[in-house]
């Protein structure tokens, strides 16, 4: 016995933004990532709660304009990562791989001032629990910008050696929209590590 058939041909092949599935997996991942970040801030105040002494003693800011420059050129890179973002949704292919070059450009700037402030620390990340909740902290945050690095240049290498299909242009939108929670996530690390009173006295 033969059924009716339904004609789906003239449906997308692609969906973009919240109807693609693979919008709710970012989220998930974000949600996860975020509560993450969540407990080592909430660490950091159960430590500074209980400690007689914070930060301990030795610990020295590693540079307010270090630190704040580190700061500042991530909030810069959002601004070509969310041109390209836009870029996409007219599949603008040129303009994509400008603004992903431009952002790349800051990524690596970040990783380079970051290296240098892990450098400038005065302790060790086995030297106590405060030494080991800003190394891990901060290890963990520039893994998460390396991962955004890495993948810009690999939708570089895509855009430039194709091909290019309709559903990189959603994968490109929420590669932008990761990398804003990469970046949303530090500002209020700064303000906790960087801008803690104890810490700014120590300032050279």
């Amino acid at each position: 016995m033969s059924r009716p058939a339904l004609d789906v041909s003239a449906l997308p092949t692609t969906a973009f933004g919240q109807r693609d599935p693979l919008f709710w997996g970012v989220l998930g991942i974000m949600s996860i990532e975020g509560t993450m970040f969540a407990l080592m801030a909430a660490s950091y105040f159960y430590l500074r709660g209980g400690a007689s002494v914070w930060p301990p003693a030795g610990v020295v800011h590693p540079g307010l304009g270090l630190t704040t420059a580190n700061l500042l050129i991530l909030l810069a890179s959002i601004v070509p990562m969310a041109l390209a973002a836009r870029a996409a949704k007219r599949y603008d292919l040129s303009a994509i791989r400008l603004w992903l070059i431009a952002a790349t450009v800051l990524c690596v700037a970040v990783l380079a001032v970051r290296w240098t402030i892990l450098q400038h620390l005065s302790f060790r990340w086995d030297s106590h629990a405060y030494g080991s909740l800003i190394w891990t902290t901060a290890v963990l945050h520039t893994v998460h910008v390396v991962t955004g690095t890495c993948e810009n240049l690999l939708f570089i290498v895509l855009l430039t050696r194709g091909p290019v299909e309709d559903k990189h242009m959603d994968d490109l939108w929420l590669n932008s929209l990761y990398w804003y929670f990469v970046v949303a996530c530090w500002v209020p690390f700064y303000a906790i590590f960087f801008l803690d009173p104890g810490l700014l006295a120590t300032v050279r």
